[in-house]
């Protein structure tokens, strides 16, 4: 009589945070079922799931957490703490960071606040020896100082970082070629610049397929702006 119950599936509910705070936009997967949700501005969110589905949290800045549930996952909310990345990981190669950034496991929506990592890679410079070093936390901190100074109306909805993540990987012409090719934004720097982005006020309707020219401007308009950072803040 029991059996049927745990089979089906229920919404399972939760609140991510870190040693600092909850965690907004961390990238909750149900890989069982292939079911994504993003926590909220208080890190909650809820999920559809069944016992030993495996869920997988994933924030930019936060290394990755797997849970396998149980029963027990459903009888109450449950709590997830994530770990910062912090300098610890001061050289990490390239194409680990790559697969982190672009793996639909592992891209996530989240400002970043702490964190430094060395990327081995010719970004803005050339050289054979050269490895550029990005201060992550000073960019960060820009991207965060962008979202207090600007004043948001009521009636509007704004991009944000998901939204942004989901129109790239489903746009035919707004894709990860244009990102590369056309915006010249290297895919470990992309989720900062869906932050940036998003620290601008743009209307979602932006996003809409009417609105595609307008869009091709302010993304060149920014894109522009964010490799200008990018550079200002990477020290050879």
């Amino acid at each position: 009589m029991l059996v049927p119950l745990v089979t089906q599936a229920q919404i399972i509910k939760g609140v991510v945070y870190d040693s600092e705070s909850a965690v907004k936009g961390a990238k909750i997967i149900n890989r069982t079922q292939n079911i994504l949700t993003y926590t909220n501005d208080k890190g909650t969110f809820q999920i559809e799931a069944k016992v030993n589905d495996v869920l997988v949290i994933n924030s930019y800045f936060h290394e990755q957490q797997f849970i396998s549930l149980s029963q027990s996952h459903f009888e109450d909310d449950i709590v997830i703490e994530l770990k910062k990345i912090t300098n610890e990981l001061d050289e990490v190669e390239v194409t680990k960071i790559k697969e982190k950034m672009l793996d639909t496991l592992s891209l996530a929506s989240n400002t970043a606040k702490q964190g430094q990592i060395a990327y081995k890679k010719r970004t803005f410079e050339s050289g054979d020896n050269l490895q550029p070093t990005l201060d992550l936390i000073a960019v960060a901190k820009l991207i965060g100082n962008l979202f207090k100074n600007k004043n948001k109306a009521p009636d509007v909805v704004y991009i944000m970082p998901e939204d942004l993540i989901t129109f790239f990987e489903t746009n035919t012409y707004f894709n990860q070629k244009y990102l590369m090719s056309q915006l010249e934004i290297p895919k470990p720097y992309q989720q900062l610049f869906f932050d940036y982005l998003s620290a601008q006020n743009l209307n979602i309707k932006l996003l809409k397929k009417e609105n595609e020219f307008e869009l091709v401007d302010v993304l060149l308009t920014h894109s522009n702006d964010f490799k200008k950072i990018l550079k200002e803040h990477t020290k050879n």
